[in-house]
């Protein structure tokens, strides 16, 4: 039974989601980026007194960057750069935001996969990318034992298929590391069983799935965090992007709710709520805030009740039959739990065969 965390990323002194905040997210870009932004991510940690912090690489800013058409470099010669037609990053620059912020875990510097869907299109997409990923994962694994082995290093994984992350584990045999860290903006649910039963296959047990937390990721992850792995963890920064569009999530399964003014929303009902933010309030309350407390209000709700979905789903993970009567009672449409369970009971008995076994029975592209 290992340990279950969520993170929140994309939180500053400005949005902080709660007074004490147990797991914070961060990035080189946002917050490690010079002294100013290295002081602001001090000051935050010293005030959240988190029990656990975790730097993550940057990937996402190098997507954003390519999707909009940058000059994408890769020069350790120059410093970070993020401008309108140019953007930088260097394995170097990761491991020296980590010695400046010294977070508990760090991310390897990746190249991210897009989401594409012809097969060829992928196979060339990944061949590419993987040069990078490769020979980065190599130079940051490195740095990191010479300037800052006291931090736990994940290595980014960036792959369509199992046959891929075989092709990349074979690549950089040898090196040193502590975990896997995996984007799943490519995968569902029964996708991102089957890589974590691989990972735990291989002897591989912390890892960290990047940017979800949906309800069903959540519920995968807590089975996993509970009966395979040594640490499992999520992000997301769906607590404030969602307050910014005034999205309340629900407390039971996390799907969202809109309280803007033009919401079909009874005003006069109680918000069923157990988080301190939301005891003794109604939607009119809510409706009656000017936006910026309202936004605020939301943020402190939406984080609260993320956090609070998976420790109850961790908490009744301890068998499979409890599990799927506890799934079934969070009011989710009926196929998409019959999904999951499905999948769960599964992975639960074949978890020691060949995984192309599940591949098949699963029918999963992977």
């Amino acid at each position: 039974m290992g340990a279950y965390n969520i993170f929140c990323a994309g939180a500053s002194m400005e949005n902080l989601p709660a007074r004490r905040v147990k797991n914070l997210f961060f990035n080189v870009f946002d917050n490690a980026r010079n002294e100013k932004a290295i002081s602001a991510t001090r000051r935050m940690v010293a005030y959240a007194t988190p029990d656990f912090t975790m730097l993550d690489s940057s990937g996402y800013q190098i997507f954003t960057a390519e999707a909009k058409g940058k000059s994408l470099t890769f020069d350790p010669r120059l410093p970070l750069i993020m401008t309108k037609h140019h953007f930088n990053i260097a394995p170097s620059h990761v491991v020296e935001a980590a010695c400046n912020i010294q977070p508990q875990i760090m991310t390897g510097l990746d190249f991210p996969i897009r989401k594409l869907s012809k097969k060829e299109d992928r196979e060339r997409e990944y061949l590419y990318k993987v040069q990078f990923n490769a020979e980065w994962a190599k130079q940051t694994a490195r740095l990191r034992e010479q300037r800052c082995p006291n931090i736990e290093f994940f290595l980014p994984i960036q792959v369509y298929s199992l046959s891929d992350l075989e092709h990349f584990l074979t690549l950089i045999e040898g090196i040193r590391y502590d975990g896997l860290s995996m984007p799943v903006r490519n995968l569902g649910p029964s996708g991102i069983a089957l890589f974590l039963l691989r990972f735990f296959q291989m002897g591989i047990t912390k890892a960290h799935i990047l940017g979800s937390t949906s309800f069903p990721r959540i519920a995968v992850g807590a089975f996993f965090a509970r009966h395979y792995f040594e640490w499992l963890s999520l992000d997301s920064t769906s607590w404030r992007k969602g307050a910014e569009y005034l999205t309340f999530l629900d407390p039971g399964n996390l799907t969202a709710k809109s309280t803007a003014d033009d919401s079909l929303i009874d005003e006069d009902s109680p918000i069923v709520c157990e988080c301190p933010f939301c005891r003794d309030r109604s939607f009119s309350f809510l409706r009656s805030l000017p936006y910026s407390d309202k936004v605020a209000f939301l943020r402190s709700h939406n984080f609260w009740v993320t956090e609070k979905v998976g420790n109850d789903l961790y908490a009744n993970a301890g068998d499979l039959f409890t599990f799927e009567k506890f799934l079934r009672s969070r009011g989710l449409r009926t196929k998409g739990i019959d999904d999951l369970v499905e999948c769960l009971w599964l992975i639960d008995f074949y978890k020691d065969e060949d995984i192309n076994v599940l591949k098949t029975l699963l029918k999963i592209a992977a």
